[in-house]
């Protein structure tokens, strides 16, 4: 690995790329010792955050190039760092972190400069709204999986327009939501949480995209701000190691650069599948980028970074919310498991299942191909939470009580309502075998013990058609 200097204005030109994974470079703002690893692909969006997350705080990393499209991020290799197989992931000493929202909001709680969240909770809360839209309504829906079958089961020229209309979609939510709130960036004059998954989202859009930003005017405009912070020409994908001249990997480099914190960036190359090789999937056993490093701390999700960014875990305002109404401090891990849980069925699950995704692969591909389509996703996304909560369950998720975990971020994230429902309809709609996951088996029998759980089933709702 060599050390990368994070770029001062103007952005220095692209450093050479990598041909594998070996490929590392760091980028440095502040001088410190690099002890974070950047597992990235260049042209992950998920990714970018990361780094652009990275270069804001002045953090110095190792950049470890995953090669998606070559499979890497499935490798052995990467396996040892990430289960899960997704970039980016961050590496921290002995703390792996995989999952770009986990990455953002573990840098935000561990370093606090450059602060991503604004104190003023309205404002708060748009950020979260505006993270979620690109992270789960328009990201999931552009990744090279979802591109890779379009072009296969459909027509390479049905990939563009695919994309156009989720990215249309979103941007126009994102318009809407920022309307009263954008100055020069999305809430105001600083950039924060929602500008590292905005601005390497509409990159995407530009750049690869085809869209057509006088459309979104608020948008348009936060674009050409972007465009004069240095920390946002550092995270480029065309500027990393591993770069051949995705939007997550954006989120998280913006965030760090915001921060000015060090980061060792790994370069993990999705046109060469470096996602899937043995090595990435050691780091993220997903297969995605960005996935960060902090310590032992593996944080993969470009929310749950930004969220846990500049502040060690646990924080005074982590707890676990009992029955009896108490509260009481988490361990130190269970937060982290608790963002990466939601986040693997909210954003690697969910939205590949919903309505519209089976419509449109009944209509252009095949009614026959709807449950294996889903059934694929499910079982990707049940065996991660498989190895996430091997250690750490008990009747429930991560012990004997239903948790409710407030990240200092005023927002409430429960990791069993999130499995228990994704397990609801894995049994009774798309007719997955449990018996392949013990734990989540275990935890769906202790889920129909509960009386708040059996009065919230799709089934006892009034407009359900039984």
């Amino acid at each position: 690995s060599t050390i990368l200097p994070a770029p001062p204005p103007p952005p220095p030109p692209p450093p050479p790329p990598p041909t594998t994974m070996e490929a590392t470079t760091t980028s440095s703002v502040v001088q410190q010792p690099p002890t974070l690893k950047l597992y990235s692909y260049f042209r992950s969006s998920c990714s970018f955050r990361v780094r652009f997350a990275l270069h804001l705080k002045g953090l110095d990393y190792e950049y470890k190039a995953v090669n998606l499209l070559k499979g890497e991020q499935f490798s052995p290799e990467f396996l040892e760092v990430n289960p899960i197989g997704y970039v980016p992931a961050l590496v921290d000493g002995d703390l792996l972190v995989s999952d770009s929202f986990a990455i953002l909001l573990y840098l935000e709680e561990k370093y606090p400069q450059h602060p991503l969240l604004p104190t003023n909770l309205q404002e708060k809360a748009v950020h979260y709204q505006a993270a979620n839209i690109v992270g789960s309504g328009i990201q999931p829906l552009q990744n090279l999986a979802i591109l890779r079958y379009v072009g296969e089961n459909v027509g390479e020229d049905e990939k563009i327009p695919w994309v156009q209309q989720h990215i249309g979609k979103g941007f126009a939510a994102l318009e809407k939501l920022l309307g009263g709130y954008a100055g020069k960036f999305a809430t105001g004059d600083e950039i924060f949480l929602a500008d590292l998954f905005i601005a390497p989202q509409i990159h995407a859009a530009v750049t690869r995209f085809n869209i057509d930003m006088t459309q979104y005017p608020t948008l348009a405009r936060l674009y050409e701000s972007y465009n004069e912070l240095p920390a946002f020409h550092a995270a480029l994908p065309e500027n990393q190691p591993d770069a051949p001249k995705s939007s997550c990997f954006f989120r998280v480099r913006f965030a760090l650069h915001l921060k000015g914190l060090n980061y060792e960036y790994k370069a993990v190359n999705l046109l060469k599948g470096e996602q899937l090789s043995p090595e990435f999937l050691e780091v993220n056993p997903v297969g995605y980028v960005p996935a960060l490093v902090d310590g032992d701390l593996l944080v993969s999700d470009s929310f749950c970074y930004l969220t846990v960014l500049g502040r060690e875990v646990p924080s005074a305002s982590t707890f676990a919310y009992e029955p009896s109404g108490k509260s009481r401090p988490l361990p130190s891990k269970v937060p982290i498991l608790l963002l990466l849980a939601a986040n693997i069925v909210g954003s690697g699950i969910q939205p590949l299942q919903n309505l519209a995704i089976l419509r449109y692969i009944g209509e252009k591909v095949d009614e026959d191909e709807k449950i294996p389509w889903v059934q694929q996703h499910i079982g990707k996304g049940f065996a991660a939470l498989e190895k996430l909560l091997g250690g750490y369950h008990g009747k429930l998720a991560t012990g004997d009580e239903i948790f409710l975990v407030c990240l200092s971020i005023d927002a409430y994230l429960q990791e069993d309502l999130f499995i228990a429902p994704q397990i609801h309809a894995a049994v009774s709609r798309f007719k997955i075998d449990m018996t392949q996951y013990p734990t989540l088996s275990w935890l769906y029998e202790s889920y129909n013990e509960l009386p708040a759980f059996h009065a919230a089933l799709p089934e006892n709702q009034p407009d359900s058609t039984k």
